[in-house]
């Protein structure tokens, strides 16, 4: 699965904007509304010899969560998962090889709406 050419196909679906660091690591910054966006990153992972990539959006660092019901609300999410990474709150989902243009674009969405609501929740601001 290549991870440019996934990142690429959704951002054209999305009109956003895009970058590839390399062949396995990019992102794309998805329009929200409200003149908000959410950047998502897509990298290559390998879990026991299987490679997927997994979208990360950051929701703020892990002092500004003030709400530990987001931990519920996260129930709702068909897609993604909370995580802490490096003192950062974020919303975190895989991609497979075999999925559909429309579910990988349904993934991205579900991970970019989540993300900037409890964002903007958290921090009052449009950080990432």
């Amino acid at each position: 699965m290549k991870v440019v050419e996934v990142v690429k196909t959704y951002s054209k679906s999305i009109e956003g904007k895009f970058s590839a660091y390399d062949d396995s690591k990019a992102v794309v910054i998805i329009p929200i509304g409200q003149h908000r966006h959410q950047t998502v990153l897509a990298e290559t992972k390998s879990i026991n010899g299987t490679y997927y990539i997994m979208l990360t959006s950051k929701i703020s660092n892990k002092e500004a969560i003030s709400d530990v019901d987001i931990y519920e609300k996260q129930k709702n999410l068909l897609f993604g998962k909370l995580v802490i990474e490096k003192d950062h709150l974020e919303i975190r989902a895989y991609l497979e090889e075999k999925m559909s243009e429309q579910l990988i674009a349904e993934i991205f969405n579900e991970i970019a709406a989540f993300a900037d609501i409890y964002e903007k929740r958290f921090t009052g601001k449009d950080i990432y």
